[in-house]
């Protein structure tokens, strides 16, 4: 639950998509999917601090959003991994 609470503390759907880098957007989707996957009983808890987390990256210059959310779709898909397996 650690891993996942820094995935939403680095990383979103009320946030302007014009913004951001390529990768950022595809790591916004990405989150909001995997939000959608969670529980809705944790995904409340949760979900203010997504937002807040992608206003904070969307605040970011492209030059910082790239390593961010890059390093936010590494926590992701290892939290996916986990999670979700077979």
């Amino acid at each position: 639950m650690k891993r996942l609470l820094f995935i939403v503390l680095l990383g979103f759907s009320s946030i302007s998509m014009a913004d951001l880098t390529e990768s950022c957007k595809t790591y916004f989707d990405k989150l909001d999917s995997f939000m959608k996957a969670i529980p809705k009983q944790q995904s409340n808890i949760i979900k203010q601090s997504v937002e807040l987390a992608k206003q904070q990256i969307s605040s970011l210059s492209a030059d910082n959003q790239v390593p961010a959310c890059k390093q936010g779709m590494d926590f992701l898909q290892q939290a996916e991994e986990n999670l979700f397996k077979k």
